[in-house]
């Protein structure tokens, strides 16, 4: 396994080769849609639970074909189709319950991320051991407020925790595309 952190170049070179001249244009975007997000995080919520629903009804789609292609017989053949179809379908049916389900599934990945943070500054020698467990620490906060509101506060901490995100994720890309353009000379 690799512990080094990726070189600053790789990653600017392959963001430019996926995004090209619209790196910029796309890091506002993404800006713009988390602060939209978090003034309104039950829409995000939402567009977040349909666009998850989308994916897998689309998934679901693509095996049930694949497996008609394959002439597939056998139950456990079927049985991956059927369950992202119907999993799809139901978050379409019931939008509710499928937002209190990724409240779920935030609370297991932040629980799992504080694990982590909390044994990571060891693979390091011990380097940023304070800044790990402060994150670990986080983490388990996070998760705690989704466990202690669930279900309904599912509806608000999802649209802002993925609002959030597109936040920062932007911010990165902006700052990658600052490093990336060479600073003009006077």
């Amino acid at each position: 396994m690799n512990l080094e952190p990726p070189n600053v170049q790789t990653l600017l070179v392959m963001e430019q080769k996926h995004l090209g001249k619209f790196l910029r244009p796309v890091a506002v975007l993404l800006i713009l849609f988390g602060l939209a997000g978090i003034a309104s995080p039950v829409f995000l919520s939402t567009l977040t639970v349909g666009i998850t629903a989308a994916i897998l009804i689309i998934a679901g789609a693509i095996w049930a074909v694949h497996s008609l292609e394959m002439r597939a017989r056998q139950l456990g053949d079927w049985l991956r189709p059927v369950l992202l179809l119907v999993t799809g379908i139901i978050i379409v049916a019931e939008p509710a319950a499928g937002i209190a389900s990724l409240g779920l599934l935030f609370t297991l990945y932040f629980l799992i991320d504080a694990y982590r943070n909390f044994t990571a500054h060891k693979a390091f020698g011990g380097l940023g051991r304070p800044w790990f467990i402060f994150s670990g620490i986080l983490d388990i906060l996070i998760a705690l407020l989704f466990i202690a509101t669930w279900p309904r506060g599912s509806l608000f901490l999802v649209g802002i925790f993925v609002g959030v995100n597109l936040i920062f994720d932007g911010i990165a890309l902006l700052m990658l595309s600052r490093l990336a353009t060479p600073p003009k000379s006077s």
